[in-house]
């Protein structure tokens, strides 16, 4: 199956299909303030040739899409690492402020898709319009695939694991690195996710009866509820790499 690459500049026409896609592939909670007030702005003028769709050759379906965005990288990153590099980006691009990095978002593929290294065209398709654009380095707040599975174990160690081989027991992380990428180091408020009671409760199908902490399906770290605040905050870690450009 022959996949092409586009930039979302040069085919505007795909990008509702690509989004769609996407959201169909990420728990349904899994959305932040920073999601909802930015990510849009990745499709307009200045950021769309940083957005990448895959579509099949021969059916014209949209198969992946990949998401970056060029940022100010200072002599740290944050521990609200997603959050802050969307915001930063896209508030640089519309300010026509400086960059010099490109940070990636994400990296999604059909299920028919995995295994096939589309996901990884996808990460290396982001490196060509960063160097365009000047940019000196690339970095990623990674979301660990299966992280979620893991609920009990500490992040930091998690991320750690290593197969017999000595490569990263998650298969994202192990990705990452056999396109040359290493660890900076967690983030760990890298997404904020709000919502009421009834919110939480219709986006996991789980009741809350008590205030405290709670594993849900696909979630990196605990949901804490506050019934007296009508409440409910999970806090996502990713892990910082870096990536060679």
């Amino acid at each position: 199956m022959a996949i092409s690459l586009f930039s979302a500049k040069d085919r505007p026409d795909l990008v509702d299909t690509a989004e769609a896609m996407g959201s169909s592939l990420w728990p349904e909670w899994l959305t932040t303030a920073a999601l909802r007030s930015y990510w849009s702005s990745l499709y307009g003028p200045d950021l769309a040739a940083f957005q990448t769709i895959a579509v099949d050759d021969t059916s014209g379906e949209v198969v992946g899409l990949a998401n970056s965005v060029p940022f100010l990288r200072g002599e740290a990153l944050p521990d609200t690492g997603w959050d802050w590099v969307l915001e930063q980006g896209v508030l640089a691009a519309s300010a026509g402020s400086a960059t010099n990095a490109l940070s990636a978002l994400s990296a999604a593929v059909l299920p028919s898709q995995r295994g096939t290294g589309l996901a990884q065209r996808l990460l290396q398709a982001m490196k060509p319009p960063a160097r365009a654009a000047g940019l000196t380095s690339m970095v990623a707040p990674v979301r660990p695939t299966l992280k979620a599975l893991y609920p009990l174990q500490d992040f930091a160690t998690y991320c750690a694991w290593r197969r017999d081989d000595g490569t990263a027991f998650d298969p994202w992380l192990r990705t990452h690195e056999a396109l040359g990428a290493h660890v900076i180091g967690p983030a760990m408020a890298s997404q904020t996710i709000t919502g009421t009671l009834a919110q939480w409760q219709r986006w996991t199908g789980l009741k809350f009866p008590a205030s405290g902490r709670y594993a849900i399906p696909d979630a990196l770290a605990p949901l804490d509820i506050d019934l007296a605040a009508d409440l409910g905050v999970c806090l996502e870690p990713n892990l910082w790499m870096e990536h060679p450009l």
